[in-house]
């Protein structure tokens, strides 16, 4: 049955460009009704249970293995363009169905030879924005850059892949100790900043809303997964500077120099030019993506004045969530175009990051505060996200037999 085929492939390719479990369920179920169809539909991060037949019929069952994939917004829209399409009627499910095997399997709009290069300005951007000096800025984005060539050895070279994160943060530890020795900077800032497009944070604030939408599974697989990454990670640079002080020796603490404010609108935009790679970003979006980063810039900061500087988040969550409805509404895109870089800025895997780190490094007493701050600023996040979703409802595609397809969700 086609329809049930494209049903199945069009939850499959949500998934691969790295839509959350409840979107995946929310849309195939919302497509099958749609399409006359009867469905139940259980999706984690690496599985999709999907039964799935003809109204009055016997469902058949299917299990589809996947892989939690990678953010790409310029596919996700051009997906949900096939979508409306189908359930409109403006095209036949067999239409769609290549469509989607098209989207999925066409060449990608940026090269992976700028990933590199997206890195280094990662680096750079974050370290301003986390309150880096100059030479933070510069040590982190030569860092970013070799994590960026990493990432490339890890997609030709087999099996480097599952030591790829551990190992990256190990060589930047290891470079910025040796920078430290001779060029006297902020460790911990240049470190973080560095390996910032690494970080899991905004999978950890993911399965704190899936948990809280009560998708109980999916919620609790990716919050242990996302706590393994960081601890990897937490491992492999404790690892890489336990490495360079054996060359280094003992180095002193270096308070790094905040810069103005000026500065940081240089490391917004090299922050937007990096997401616009990173995120896989249409032409089109490349506007929208700038707008995200400004909103979430902003609503921190001003959250941070109101609230303090783990309850801001909630401000800033709420603004880019709402941008990202307005958005959807007026464009008739995915909101995850705004909702996506906006949310990048908020996310507490930083936090999480210094406490495993400080507690690899003996200190366990002092990490406790990066942890709970870190499980306070993703609460703040969700929080912010749900409340925007009642302040302004996400869109609905209201079909022919007034039967609705949900649009996204927060």
């Amino acid at each position: 049955m086609t329809a049930r085929q494209f049903v199945l492939e069009l939850g499959r390719a949500m998934h691969a460009l790295g839509s959350p479990s409840y979107r995946v369920e929310d849309t195939m179920d919302a497509c099958s009704r749609a399409l006359g169809l009867e469905g139940a539909f259980f999706c984690t991060p690496t599985a999709i249970f999907a039964a799935l037949g003809e109204k009055g019929a016997e469902p058949k069952t299917s299990l589809l293995r996947v892989a939690p994939g990678e953010h790409d917004l310029g596919r996700l829209a051009d997906l949900y363009s096939i979508r409306d399409s189908v359930v409109r009627g403006h095209a036949r499910p067999e239409d769609g169905l290549r469509d989607v095997h098209e989207v999925l399997h066409r060449p990608r709009r940026q090269r992976r030879r700028a990933d590199p290069f997206a890195h280094a300005l990662a680096g750079a951007g974050a370290a301003v924005l986390l309150g880096g000096g100059q030479d933070e800025a510069i040590v982190a984005a030569g860092a970013g850059l070799v994590v960026g060539l990493m990432g490339l050895l890890a997609r030709v070279r087999i099996g480097f892949g599952d030591v790829q994160t551990a190992l990256s943060c190990a060589v930047v530890a290891f470079l910025v100790r040796l920078f430290a020795a001779q060029w006297p900077i902020d460790r911990t800032i240049a470190t973080v900043a560095a390996i910032v497009v690494l970080l899991p944070g905004l999978s950890f604030t993911t399965a704190l809303a899936e948990l809280s939408m009560r998708h109980l599974a999916s919620g609790s697989a990716r919050l242990l997964g996302t706590l393994a990454v960081l601890l990897t990670m937490g491992v492999g640079v404790g690892i890489g500077d336990r490495c360079g002080e054996l060359i280094t020796g003992t180095l002193a603490s270096v308070a790094a120099e905040r810069l103005s404010w000026p500065w940081h609108a240089f490391g917004l935009a090299a922050t937007w030019c990096a997401f616009v790679v990173i995120l896989r970003a249409s032409r089109r979006q490349v506007v929208w993506v700038a707008c995200a980063v400004l909103l979430g810039y902003l609503g921190a900061r001003l959250g941070s004045g109101l609230l303090g500087r783990e309850l801001g988040a909630f401000l800033g969550a709420l603004l880019v969530t709402v941008g990202a409805h307005l958005f959807a509404r007026w464009r008739r895109q995915p909101s995850a175009v705004v909702r996506t870089p906006g949310l990048l800025l908020l996310v507490p895997g930083s936090l999480g990051f210094r406490g495993l780190a400080t507690a690899v490094g003996g200190d366990v007493p002092a990490s406790l505060q990066w942890l709970v701050q870190m499980v306070v600023v993703g609460g703040a996040i969700v929080a912010g996200m749900l409340m925007a979703g009642v302040l302004v409802p996400p869109p609905l595609d209201v079909e022919p037999d007034s039967r609705a397809l949900p649009g996204d969700v927060p």
